[in-house]
């Protein structure tokens, strides 16, 4: 509804979504999505990294779109706003 409301005043709506990484950080950041659901099946983990997760993304920590759940959960919300 808002979208539309937008657009019929002309004005054109951007939407910018990362699917690589969270907004939770590394290991010291705080519980605000995933890591509290199931952190295992959501995250690339590495027991050899100081706070447990692998960080190829910069951001503290990678998300496992190998993992169904959460490539089922990318690919709705490409489906849902594409």
């Amino acid at each position: 509804e808002a979208i539309a409301r937008l657009h019929a005043a002309d004005i054109e709506v951007i939407l910018d979504v990362v699917y690589n990484h969270t907004g939770e950080g590394d290991g010291a950041g705080p519980t605000v999505a995933f890591r509290g659901l199931d952190n295992h099946a959501y995250y690339k983990l590495d027991p050899e990294a100081a706070d447990g997760y692998l960080n190829v993304t910069g951001c503290g920590n990678t998300l496992d779109l190998a993992h169904p759940r959460v490539l089922q959960l990318a690919m709705d919300s490409l489906r849902y706003w594409v």
